[in-house]
C-alpha cells in the first residue's frame, strides 16, 4: 500500500512539473494520465495547443475553457491532431472536410447559444507548423471544428487510460 502511495504521490509531482498531465475533466480525450513527449507530430498523436487571444477570451466567456498557463491566462486545450501540414480542408455546408472524412460543425452549444466560427478561410491547405485538432471523443467538442488550424506546443503519449469510463464517439457523416 505504502508503494501505491509513493507512485501516486510522484506523479502528482510530475504533474506539477508539467511532464505528467492528468485527464478527469474533459470528455474531448479519453480519460487517464499523460506523458509530455518530443517527436514529429504525426495523425492520431494528443497535442496540446495554446489559443489565440480572441479564441481564449471567448472560450473563457463560454465558460468552454478554464484559466490557465498559456499567455492568454487559459489552460493549453489537448486534442487528437487530424490534419497535418499539407493536408487540404474545406469548411462548406455545416462541415469540416478533411483526408476524406466530415466533421459536423454545430450551429448552436450545449446549452443553445449560438457557436462562434473563426476560420479565417472556408478552405485551404494546411500551413507549415499549422494543424488540425479534433476530438474522437464527443460529437459537440469545441475544437478546430470552430477555431481553425492552429500551432502546436507539445506532444503527449498515453501512460494509463482510465478503459471502464465510457465517453461518447464523434460521429463522422
Amino acid at each position: 500500500m505504502q508503494w501505491l502511495l509513493l507512485i501516486l504521490f510522484g506523479l502528482i509531482i510530475l504533474n506539477f512539473t508539467h511532464i505528467v498531465y492528468f485527464n478527469i475533466f474533459t470528455h474531448s480525450l479519453p480519460y487517464g494520465i499523460y506523458m509530455k513527449i518530443n517527436g514529429t507530430p504525426q495523425r492520431g498523436d494528443y497535442a496540446a495547443s495554446c489559443l489565440t487571444q480572441e479564441i481564449s477570451q471567448y472560450g473563457i466567456a463560454r465558460r468552454y475553457l478554464a484559466q490557465g498557463n498559456c499567455d492568454t491566462g487559459t489552460v493549453r486545450v489537448i486534442k487528437m491532431i487530424k490534419g497535418l501540414p499539407g493536408d487540404c480542408f474545406t469548411v462548406k455546408n455545416g462541415f469540416l472536410e478533411l483526408n476524406g472524412y466530415s466533421y459536423r460543425i454545430m450551429d448552436k452549444d450545449s446549452s443553445g447559444r449560438t457557436l462562434k466560427f473563426f476560420y479565417k478561410q472556408r478552405e485551404g491547405i494546411l500551413d507549415k507548423e499549422k494543424y488540425i485538432l479534433l476530438s474522437d471523443f464527443v460529437k459537440n467538442s469545441w475544437d478546430s471544428r470552430y477555431w481553425g488550424p492552429v500551432s502546436i506546443r507539445f506532444l503527449l503519449k498515453p501512460l494509463w487510460i482510465f478503459e471502464n469510463v465510457k465517453q461518447p464517439q464523434i460521429s463522422h457523416s
